[in-house]
């Protein structure tokens, strides 16, 4: 991932990319649209009321940057689109210097007709190509985050890919042979460290980044091997129905990346039910059909993104393999209410 700050001081219109660092991430705090006629870079009226609040930002945010990023519909030569949308970048930052923001803001960038926003094949969408975008931007210091991934067996080092990710930033890399990787995270920001490697259980964990040098975040990863199971992480239901919440959707593409990963290992699906302090529901119960349907929506969701139905089953336990049959708070609730991913020993499907 790239992390961008402003140089100093902005010699050329030309520039089509911010410099470049790990020490700032610059995160948009506000931005407007603005919209020009056909062969056009003058601003029209309704300029005005589209950029009266990102001038009102940038007084009020001292340390607030601002980008312009124009373009054009493709009508005419490529090379006309590309000084036509450079017109409208220098337009853009002349009207807001003659309305106060400060010269030492700016960065612009122009594309012509390389990368519209609607189709060109109609006027309507012609239209929507003819514009810039305006950007208040707040550069965020970066915060160092150092990982070890490690045999939770052995605890040696593992080879592994690491995607750190926040609300506004994403980065993705590998360890060393030691398992040890680096990574920069908008300071402030909660970050989840997504693990991967071949040979075991993906792994994820949150972590919120601190100012200063933060402890080493170590992270051990199960073997993946026949007959061993492990629960996807943050996989939670609508209560009694096989409908994912929102903030759990993120946890499917994990699963996806294992079996990418491993790609020569058969698995099964295994939905399980949170009914406690009673006896083992039959097949013919709710209680078994739903542990059946979860199960089924994560296996749906691994076929319908390519993996091959001779890799993956799915069952339901129903209630039979709670891990706390006589629960008595919503962790351990939540514990029994769970689907897993387990290893299908050689000739098991």
């Amino acid at each position: 991932m790239r992390i961008f700050i402003f140089s100093v001081l902005l010699l050329l219109f030309e520039q089509a990319a911010p410099a470049q660092s790990s020490d700032v991430f610059l995160k948009t705090i506000q931005s407007a649209e603005v919209y020009f006629d056909f062969g056009k870079h003058d601003l029209k009226p309704a300029a005005d009321t589209a950029l009266a609040p990102l001038i009102h930002l940038c007084s009020e945010r001292e340390k607030s940057l601002v980008r312009i990023t124009a373009h054009t519909d493709s009508i005419g030569s490529s090379a006309n689109n590309l000084a036509l949308s450079k017109r409208r970048a220098a337009s853009v930052k002349k009207y807001l210097l003659e309305h106060g923001v400060s010269a030492a803001k700016f960065e612009l960038s122009f594309f012509g007709e390389k990368k519209p926003a609607r189709s060109n094949r109609t006027e309507e969408g012609r239209q929507k190509n003819r514009h810039a975008i305006v950007e208040v931007l707040l550069p965020i210091p970066m915060t160092t985050l150092e990982g070890n991934i490690r045999d939770l067996r052995s605890g040696k080092g593992v080879e592994a890919e690491v995607v750190v990710h926040t609300k506004e930033t994403r980065d993705s890399m590998h360890t060393d042979t030691s398992g040890y990787y680096k990574a920069a995270v908008p300071t402030g920001a909660v970050a989840a460290v997504d693990v991967y490697a071949e040979g075991y259980f993906f792994e994820t964990k949150m972590v919120k980044a601190l100012p200063g040098k933060m402890p080493l975040l170590v992270m051990e990863l199960q073997p993946a091997v026949p007959g061993e199971s492990a629960d996807i992480h943050n996989l939670y239901f609508v209560g009694n129905q096989a409908v994912l919440l929102e903030e759990s959707k993120p946890s499917l593409p994990q699963v996806l990346r294992f079996m990418q990963i491993n790609k020569n290992v058969k698995v099964e699906i295994a939905g399980h039910v949170n009914y406690p302090n009673s006896p083992p529901k039959p097949k013919t119960t709710f209680e078994y059909r739903l542990s059946v349907a979860r199960a089924k929506m994560v296996y749906d969701y691994l076929l319908e993104h390519g993996i091959d139905s001779s890799r993956i089953s799915y069952q339901g336990y129903s209630n039979w393999k709670m891990r706390y049959p006589k629960a008595v708070n919503e962790d351990e609730q939540s514990l029994n209410r769970r689907v897993e991913i387990r290893i299908l020993p050689e000739g098991e499907h």
